[in-house]
C-alpha cells in the first residue's frame, strides 16, 4: 500500500466536483467495479423484484405501477448500503493503487457484515416501523457504512478502550450536519432525475422498435430495477468520494497520509 500516492488527488472538492470525479471514477474501474456492484445488487433486486412484484395490485395498471414503484425505492433506499459495500471495499483497495482481491474484498464483507447489517438494516428497520425516520441515518450519518468497511472499528470499546463505530461516527459527522443535509438533497434531487431519463431512454428505445408505447408489466418492472440500481450503483462511488473529502475537511486525512508515508519509509531506512 502507497499511502502517499493514489489513483485520486486528496484534496477538498464541492459535491459538483465529487459527482464530476465519480463519473470518471467508474470509467476507470469500469469492469472490476460493475462485477462488485453486480454482487452487491442483483440478490437485492431480485428479492425486492418478487416482494414487491406479487404486493402491488394486479387489477389495475396504474395502481400497480404506482404501488409496485414505491415498494422498489422503498426497498432500494433500504438495501442501498448492503448492496454497495462490495464496490465500496473495492475503492478503498485500488484507491492506494493497490489490485483489488476479490478473496480480500469477500472476507473484509463478511467481517462486516454484522455490523452493518445492525446499523443499516436493523436500527433502520426499527426507525421505519416506529417513527418511520429511517433517512436520517442518510441525511445525519451518511458515511456510517464507509466506517464499518474501510475502518473496521469495534462495536464495543472492550478492555483495550478502543474507539467504537458509535464513538467514531459521531466524531467526523459531527458538526457538519448543514452541509450534509445540503449533500443529501442534492443527491434525492439528481439521483431522482437520473432514474427518470433512464426510464424514459429505455421506453423511447422500446418504443422506436416494437413501435408501440405499451409496455407489459414485467418489462416495466425491469426498466425500473435497471434505473433505480443503476443510480444506486453510481451514487455508491459518489458516497464514497464524499466520505473522503469529510475525512480531508474534518481531520486533514491528506496530511495523516503523507506523514505515515515518510514515517513507514523512514522505519524501512532504519531497518
Amino acid at each position: 500500500m502507497q499511502l502517499d500516492k493514489t489513483y485520486i488527488a486528496i484534496r477538498e472538492r464541492d459535491f459538483m466536483e465529487i459527482m464530476d470525479l465519480s463519473l470518471h471514477v467508474v470509467k476507470r474501474f469500469a469492469a472490476p467495479l460493475s462485477l462488485a456492484l453486480l454482487a452487491g445488487i442483483v440478490p437485492l433486486a431480485l428479492a425486492s423484484h418478487l416482494w414487491s412484484f406479487d404486493t402491488a395490485p394486479m387489477e389495475e395498471n396504474l395502481a400497480w405501477g404506482t404501488q409496485y414503484t414505491l415498494w422498489i425505492l422503498f426497498l432500494a433506499a433500504l438495501w442501498a448500503p448492503l448492496a454497495g459495500a462490495p464496490a465500496t471495499l473495492l475503492l478503498g483497495q485500488a484507491l492506494f493503487m493497490e489490485q483489488p482481491r476479490a478473496r480480500r474484498i469477500a472476507r473484509d464483507f463478511v467481517t462486516a457484515l454484522p455490523q452493518l447489517f445492525l446499523f443499516q438494516i436493523v436500527v433502520r428497520g426499527l426507525l421505519i416501523v416506529l417513527f418511520f425516520t429511517s433517512f436520517i441515518p442518510f441525511v445525519l450519518r451518511p458515511y456510517l457504512g464507509e466506517i464499518v468497511l474501510l475502518e473496521r472499528n469495534p462495536l464495543f470499546k472492550g478492555k483495550e478502550n478502543r474507539i467504537t463505530t458509535t464513538k467514531r461516527s459521531n466524531a467526523l459527522h459531527g458538526g457538519s450536519g448543514g452541509e450534509l443535509f445540503g449533500r443529501w438533497l442534492s443527491s434525492m434531487l439528481v439521483g431522482g432525475l437520473l432514474i427518470l431519463i433512464i426510464m424514459l431512454a429505455l421506453w423511447g428505445c422500446t418504443q422506436w422498435v416494437t413501435g408501440t408505447a405499451d409496455l407489459e408489466r414485467i418489462t416495466y418492472a425491469c426498466y425500473l430495477q435497471i434505473a433505480i440500481w443503476s443510480v444506486v450503483g453510481y451514487f455508491t462511488v459518489v458516497r464514497f468520494l464524499s466520505y473522503l473529502d469529510l475525512r480531508i475537511r474534518r481531520e486533514g486525512w491528506e496530511v495523516e497520509l503523507k506523514m505515515r508515508a515518510e514515517a513507514t519509509r523512514l522505519q524501512g531506512e532504519l531497518v
